[in-house]
């Protein structure tokens, strides 16, 4: 994934205050929500440099020691993640085959990069892989898709990523456009 030059600090702050305060928004809307398909309903849009900044400065306290750093690349339809993890930190404990494989061959940190779409709607949403890498090599899709799910469930709250879940705040759908991302409540 090719990454664009970090914004400036304080244009990065601006972004990630922009972000909280459209996600405080999406809060709030649960508290007064308009039927979905209403005139009023709210459609929130997210830049990419909004949530690359949210992710880096407001969320990234909260990651697990697994998850180093993670940015996001959009485009209609479809979302590129480059993430790094320590597998070290990962502990995963699962019985599952590929997931025994992946804590005995993995260790240290490394990059993981990602391309699929979201698939969402009626307050549910998943993550659909098309193509993975792992330190710029591609990977079979099962055994990243295992890694996903294993980094998932180590955060806080933990959730599945590749299984359907429900959306909070009242969340409808997400919809995955050039530069930005649109959320419907």
């Amino acid at each position: 994934m090719t990454q664009k030059a970090a914004p400036e600090a304080g244009a990065a702050k601006r972004e990630a205050d922009s972000c909280d305060a459209k996600v405080r928004r999406l809060q709030a809307y649960i508290d007064n929500p308009i039927p979905p398909g209403k005139v009023g309903s709210q459609a929130t849009t997210l830049t990419e440099n909004e949530l690359n900044s949210y992710f880096d400065l407001v969320l990234r306290p909260q990651y697990h020691p697994s998850l180093k750093g993670i940015r996001f690349k959009l485009s209609e339809s479809r979302l590129q993640s480059y993430a790094v993890l320590d597998f070290d930190r990962l502990e995963l404990d699962s019985t599952q085959f590929l997931t025994g494989l992946i804590r005995k061959l993995l260790s240290g940190v490394h990059s993981l990069t990602i391309l699929g779409g979201i698939v969402s709607g009626s307050g549910k949403a998943s993550f659909r892989l098309e193509e993975a890498s792992f330190d710029g090599v591609a990977l079979p899709n099962l055994l990243v898709s295992e890694i996903i799910s294993a980094v998932g469930r180590k955060q806080n709250p933990p959730f599945d990523p590749m299984q359907p879940s429900a959306l909070p705040y009242g969340i409808q759908r997400v919809e995955l456009h050039s530069g930005r991302l649109v959320v419907y409540q």
